[in-house]
């Protein structure tokens, strides 16, 4: 599995929001002008994750987006869910793929195995752990 540029970004967008002091709205402008993105697609995302419950937003002037939740109740598979990601690190495991092999496929456990090991490992880390740059 590659993240896609969707799922960098919006992993990016809500690190911000939890890096922002409490109840201080970050809007897609500000977002995207720290890291160089597109401010259009900042805007998609942050729409997306507030559709998904994960942001709420505020209008008007000093507007922006908000975390709903405390940081450290946000995974990042929730984000990633929530931005409409696959978690699949091979494609047999979706049920959608029509591989040949699937019935006979001497790797398909293990690779079931790993990557549910790696979705519990995306359960278990939050945005909190991403804001405090998480040690290797």
């Amino acid at each position: 599995m590659q993240l896609t540029k969707k799922a960098s970004y919006g992993l990016i967008a809500a690190v911000e929001l939890a890096r922002a002091p409490e109840d201080t709205p970050r809007s897609a402008v500000w977002i995207a002008e720290q890291y160089g993105l597109p401010v259009a697609f900042i805007e998609k995302i942050l729409h997306q994750l507030r559709q998904a419950g994960l942001v709420t937003s505020r209008q008007g002037r000093g507007g922006g987006y908000i975390l709903k939740l405390p940081a450290e109740k946000v995974s990042v598979r929730r984000v990633l869910e929530s931005l409409d990601e696959c978690l699949d690190l091979v494609d047999c495991l979706d049920g959608g793929t029509s591989c040949r092999l699937t019935g006979v496929c001497p790797t398909k456990g293990a690779w079931r195995t790993i990557n549910d090991r790696f979705r519990d490992l995306l359960d278990k880390t939050s945005l909190d752990d991403l804001r405090g740059g998480m040690a290797g």
